[in-house]
C-alpha cells in the first residue's frame, strides 16, 4: 500500500506546482491510466534495487521481462501526445541546430521514439531519421517497431544514434552494446537525459532505470567506449541535458 500512497501524494503535488493538471481529472483516459498504474504497484510493490554492475544507477523490479516489455508498450494508450508531439519536435530541433557536429545527410536512429516528435526534429535539420518504439502507433510513417536492447539493424549502419529514453531501459549494458554495435566508429550519440536523485528529479511511473545525477550517466557511456563531446542543459520539457558523446574504438568490444 505504501507504493499507492505514494503515487496518489505524487499525483497531488503535480496538480499543486501546475494548476492546468486539474483539467486532466474530468478525462477518463487519465483515469484508466491512473488504474492501470495503481494495479501495476500493488502488484509490484513499485520495488527498485542497486544495479550491481553501475554504481549511482537503480533499477526498477519486474516480475519478467515480458511484464517489462509490456508495461512499456502500455503507455501510450493512456496519453495525448498531439501537444507534447509539436513542442518537443521545436525544442529539440532548436538544440540540435546548437551542435557544431551534426551534417546534413547523415542517417540518424532514434530508439525509443514514440509518435516520431525526435525523427522529425531530425529531418528539419536535414538529416536521413527513422525512429524504433516498441509500441509506435497505427500507420506511423516515421517510427517502427522494435527493441532497443536488439536492434534489426545492421554493423555500422547509423552515424548518429538518438534517444531520451535512458530511464525506460531494462538491461543497460545490453542497451549500450547494441549502440555500439549499429553505430559507426566517430560516430554520434545522443542522449537527452533527465536529471536524477541528487538533484532533486524522481523517476516517473514508467520508468525503469534511474539515477542520482547526469555525471553518472556521463561516466557510463565512458566506461562503455564514448566520449563526451558536448553537454547542453534545459529545462523544458523537462529539466536534463543534451548529452553529446563520441564512439571510441575499442579492440574486440564490438564484435
Amino acid at each position: 500500500m505504501g507504493a499507492l500512497r505514494n503515487l496518489i501524494g505524487t499525483e497531488a503535488k503535480k496538480m499543486l506546482q501546475n494548476p492546468a493538471r486539474w483539467r486532466e481529472v474530468l478525462r477518463p483516459r487519465r483515469w484508466r491510466q491512473f488504474l492501470q498504474v495503481a494495479v501495476f504497484y500493488l502488484r509490484t510493490g513499485n520495488r527498485w534495487r542497486a544495479d550491481s554492475s553501475n554504481p549511482s544507477f537503480d533499477r526498477r523490479v519486474y516480475p519478467s521481462y515480458q511484464d517489462y516489455l509490456r508495461r512499456q508498450q502500455s503507455k501510450l494508450a493512456y496519453l495525448d501526445l498531439s501537444r507534447y508531439e509539436t513542442e518537443y519536435q521545436g525544442l529539440l530541433s532548436e538544440r540540435l541546430s546548437g551542435l557544431d557536429n551534426l551534417k546534413k545527410g547523415c542517417v540518424v536512429l532514434c530508439l525509443g521514439a514514440r509518435l516520431g516528435a525526435e525523427v522529425r526534429a531530425f529531418h528539419d535539420c536535414g538529416c536521413f531519421a527513422v525512429g524504433l518504439d516498441l509500441n509506435p502507433g497505427e500507420q506511423n510513417r516515421y517510427v517502427l517497431h522494435g527493441d532497443f536492447h536488439q536492434l534489426q539493424f545492421p554493423r555500422e549502419s547509423a552515424d548518429v544514434i538518438f534517444s531520451n529514453s535512458l530511464d525506460h531501459v531494462f538491461a543497460v549494458d545490453r542497451f549500450i552494446a547494441e549502440i555500439r554495435r549499429v553505430l559507426k566508429s566517430g560516430g554520434l550519440l545522443l542522449l537527452e537525459t533527465m536529471k536524477g536523485h541528487a538533484e532533486g528529479v524522481s523517476p516517473d511511473p514508467y520508468a525503469s532505470l534511474w539515477w542520482n545525477s547526469v555525471d553518472d550517466v556521463v561516466a557510463l557511456f565512458r566506461r562503455h567506449g564514448f566520449q563526451a563531446h558536448q553537454r547542453t542543459a534545459f529545462a523544458e520539457p523537462w529539466p536534463g541535458e543534451l548529452l553529446c558523446f563520441v564512439k571510441l574504438e575499442i579492440s574486440g568490444s564490438d564484435a
